[in-house]
């Protein structure tokens, strides 16, 4: 079991940039009010110090028991890994404050709305 992550999480690339969520899937579903973080939606990183500075995210795993839509909620142990503009890989995402606010549940739950 892990904890879903809100758009109140606090994510950065390994050498300090901001990652903003940019919702791709409208969801009126809130996790204590906010919005969750779906696999699919878009990641930008801005204010990366890399040689090859991170530019965007790519999520490999989410959530096997939440989904919204069909699409898995990203959780505290999801694996997120930065991207240049190039398509070379930064390193992994920091999931530096992951504001606990709903674990995931034991039984399998897909929201429609």
């Amino acid at each position: 079991m892990a904890y879903l992550l809100s758009s109140q999480a606090v994510l950065i690339c390994p050498h300090g940039g901001a990652i903003q969520h940019v919702p791709n899937t409208f969801t009126t579903y809130r996790l204590n009010g906010y919005p969750p973080l779906l696999l699919t939606d878009t990641y930008i990183v801005a204010g990366c110090g890399f040689t090859y500075p991170c530019h965007q995210v790519q999520w490999l795993n989410g959530s096997a028991t939440m989904m919204i839509k069909g699409v898995p909620v990203l959780t505290v142990t999801s694996t997120g890994l930065c991207l240049s503009t190039l398509g070379t890989p930064g390193g992994p995402v920091v999931i530096a404050s992951p504001v606990n606010v709903k674990e995931e549940p034991r039984e399998f739950t897909n929201i429609s709305q």
